[in-house]
């Protein structure tokens, strides 16, 4: 473990050190009322690793987090007022022309869209090279809020992204 391990992380640390051995893995479940689909979720030893020594992480460890948020706004009685988007749906999609498969993932968030009820907000996490930023849209009131932790240039990547 390096010294800038959380210390609230030492026991996940010491789980993965002590029990799993390279390629085994931990099943999440992530389930439909969360995504719009069941899908099970694999975190290796890196992917914890690289958590709790606050380096780079994965889109697995992403949905791992909004599994524990909605979980959190379930028992808060805020489930009804936020979407989590898939990741792993934003992360891949490429602003630059040449991308074919660009215009496809844009519309499956434009069908996330389509039909939202009022007053929820959907969270988009975006993975923009080497860290995450989020995206909030209230498509009825055609608003997009981004938020990026290290406070970089806003990227015109997302924006690009919103206005398709």
């Amino acid at each position: 473990m390096r010294n800038n391990t959380i210390h609230e992380m030492r026991p996940l640390a010491y789980y993965a050190h002590s029990s799993m051995r390279q390629g085994n893995q931990i099943e999440v479940p992530i389930p439909y009322t969360i995504m719009g689909f069941d899908m099970p979720v694999f975190l290796t030893f890196d992917d914890i690793y690289e958590f709790i020594n606050l380096q780079e992480i994965s889109a697995n460890c992403i949905l791992v987090y909004i599994r524990y948020l909605e979980e959190l706004c379930r028992i808060n009685g805020q489930a009804e007022k936020f979407v989590f988007v898939s990741p792993t749906l934003i992360s891949s999609i490429r602003t630059d022309t040449e991308d074919v498969g660009m215009r496809e993932q844009v519309d499956l968030l434009v069908g996330f869209l389509r039909d939202a009820p009022k007053g929820r907000l959907y969270l988009v996490p975006h993975n923009r090279g080497r860290h995450w930023v989020l995206g909030v849209i209230d498509p009825w009131e055609d608003l997009v809020l981004y938020f990026d932790p290290l406070q970089e240039k806003k990227r015109d990547d997302f924006t690009n992204l919103m206005k398709m």
